[in-house]
């Protein structure tokens, strides 16, 4: 696996993360913000070809 693919890989796994924590302090605007960095680097993955692992059930976006 190339580099790029591993760090966008790395930095989808933070976002989802990063998602979740906010939801779960009730932060409405950081899960919005952060979702849509998320939807990004999940839009470059698909242009590149990089196969990103399944979210946990209940893992959605805000």
């Amino acid at each position: 696996m190339s580099e790029f693919a591993v760090n966008l890989r790395d930095r989808v796994r933070q976002a989802r993360e990063d998602v979740q924590i906010a939801k779960q302090a009730s932060d409405e605007d950081r899960a919005s913000a952060v979702g849509a960095d998320l939807a990004n680097l999940e839009r470059l993955a698909a242009e590149h070809g990089v196969d990103l692992p399944e979210q946990a059930s209940g893992d959605n976006r805000a």
